[in-house]
């Protein structure tokens, strides 16, 4: 996964500040941050704001599962993993020091390890607002800062699955429960 592109990290960074200082609740982990609003654009831009919050629910419902790991990052980056090359070939370099790419097709959020260079374009290199996308990510920074702080009921039911109907029927569908639908997502859980 390509870090956040210093655009769209200045954007989150001053939505965040001004989030805390509208709201008076403390500032949110950073880091943990910036991992649920790129799941949340990356896997749900186009939705409507319930739509990202169900998204984002359904990272915070597996957060809450002994099931999964108990943080956002953790959750998002599950998976397969394998080492690079580049630290796999020298035997006396330090465990902390490796570098592991997650296994392509084998993530629990596609994006996360798809191939694909995953870049939040809020803005054309003339300085250009990209409207749509501008939109999507600041909702997608809204959403998880409200979930994060707890200001949103689970839309989803408990799920802890979901996939986008209009693009695939994963082969896990059928062991689960459908829960909701909430525009292009079939919310799941066991």
């Amino acid at each position: 996964m390509n870090p956040i592109n210093k655009i769209a990290m200045e954007f989150l960074m001053a939505l965040s500040l001004s989030y805390s200082a509208d709201t008076g609740l403390p500032a949110v982990n950073t880091s943990e941050l910036i991992c649920l609003a790129q799941n949340t654009y990356f896997e749900s831009r186009a939705e409507s704001i319930q739509g990202k919050i169900a998204t984002a629910n359904v990272v915070r419902n597996r957060m809450e599962s002994r099931d999964f790991p108990d943080t956002y990052c953790g959750v998002i980056k599950q998976g397969p993993v394998r080492e690079s090359w580049k630290t796999k070939k020298d035997p006396n370099l330090p465990a902390e020091k490796r570098i592991y790419i997650p296994r392509k097709h084998r993530c629990h959020f596609s994006w996360y390890c798809d191939g694909e260079k995953d870049t939040i374009w809020i803005q054309y290199m003339n300085g250009t607002a990209i409207e749509a996308n501008a939109t999507a990510w600041r909702d997608s920074v809204n959403v998880a800062l409200m979930v994060m702080n707890g200001q949103t009921r689970d839309n989803t039911g408990g799920s802890l699955y979901y996939y986008a109907h209009n693009l695939v029927y994963p082969y896990w569908a059928k062991e689960y429960k459908t829960v909701k639908v909430i525009g292009n997502h079939t919310f799941m859980k066991p």
